[in-house]
């Protein structure tokens, strides 16, 4: 950063430990200011003179918000979706954008496992009939992930993670991803197919696609009716890569067996 750019950063959504590690960093010399607040088109007006901005995938940033920030020359949104931000408006504003282009991608993969394990085993039922002195085992049984299909949507970084994850469990693997890299699907020992082919033979569906118009309920009622039953969906991702009503249509009709969500559709 330039010596121009001192005291003119801001950081949206920031925790307090945040603030206190980026104090001691190298950013500490841009003088920023620290908001735990969002940045958004009501309150953008307020960071008028501010010139860089980083955010996390709560912030909004639209057409609107740079209209409010006339000195605004760089978004920095740390996270590796970004969804949140105009990149059109930022464009035609000369407004650089910089995510983070790959972290977190062993915790994300082992939280989608702790996710499918505490369905496949019923973890999280038998934890809440204990909550009421109700020792029984009945209905508790579960199924190995050993020679079940896991069907991958996304084959990023996250993905081959959860990939890699699965083979150590001896499950089948199949990715559906618009980009295919065959020598890593060799070397990994997974199979890329069509999205209604993984539907079809998933035992477990794991979502790891970014959220975009063309990914937007990807997984609507249409899908699902091809899913097999009793499968289990898993996202890690965003939710509005799935159809909330189509979901819960799903669930209550049996279709799906179960649904681990770390995301929803709407939670911002």
């Amino acid at each position: 950063m330039t010596a121009r750019a001192a005291g003119k950063a801001c950081f949206f959504e920031i925790a307090a430990w945040e603030k206190e590690f980026l104090k001691k960093s190298r950013l500490a010399s841009l003088k920023p200011q620290f908001q735990s607040g969002e940045l958004h088109d009501g309150n953008a007006a307020d960071y008028s003179s501010c010139e860089i901005a980083s955010v996390f995938i709560y912030s909004r940033i639209t057409r609107d918000t740079l209209k409010r920030m006339p000195r605004l020359r760089l978004v920095a949104t740390r996270s590796t979706g970004f969804d949140h931000i105009d990149l059109d408006a930022c464009k035609k504003r000369s407004v650089k954008v910089c995510n983070v282009p790959s972290y977190g991608e062993n915790t994300v993969a082992e939280h989608t496992f702790a996710l499918i394990l505490s369905l496949s085993r019923n973890i999280h039922r038998a934890y809440m009939r204990t909550t009421r002195t109700d020792f029984s085992l009945e209905g508790l049984q579960g199924f190995d992930l050993k020679g079940k299909t896991l069907g991958v949507v996304g084959a990023g970084h996250i993905g081959l993670h959860v990939i890699k994850m699965a083979k150590g469990f001896g499950m089948e693997v199949l990715a559906y991803d618009v980009r295919q890299n065959p020598f890593l699907a060799e070397v990994l020992g997974f199979r890329y197919v069509s999205l209604p082919e993984l539907l079809k033979a998933s035992d477990i569906i794991s979502l790891h696609a970014p959220h975009h118009p063309a990914t937007h309920h990807l997984i609507n009622k249409d899908k699902i009716s091809s899913i097999k039953r009793g499968a289990l969906l898993i996202n890690t991702a965003r939710g509005g890569i799935v159809d909330t009503n189509a979901l819960a249509w799903a669930l209550d009709k049996g279709i799906l067996g179960g649904a681990g969500l770390d995301v929803l559709e709407g939670e911002e």
